[in-house]
């Protein structure tokens, strides 16, 4: 293994991506896209403990779903 090869990062998971596409389409609007990557998540993951990519879906959804808090 080369010096480069070693010190590439190794890409992110399958899970991560789909994460990070769930996050631009909530970002985009886009619900329907969203609805779609968090069931292939839980499909992937099944397991929704504390730090799982679908645990840090769910809290994604619920802070785009949250109601705005006033401040008085």
């Amino acid at each position: 293994m080369s010096v480069a090869e070693e010190e590439m990062p190794s890409p992110p998971s399958l899970e991560e991506q789909i994460l990070a596409a769930l996050e631009q389409a909530l970002a985009e609007g886009r619900s329907d896209a969203a609805e779609h990557l968090l069931r292939a998540l839980e499909a992937l993951c099944g397991d929704a403990s504390p730090g799982t990519p679908l645990a840090d879906a769910y809290l994604t959804v619920a802070g785009e779903r949250a109601p705005e808090r006033s401040r008085h």
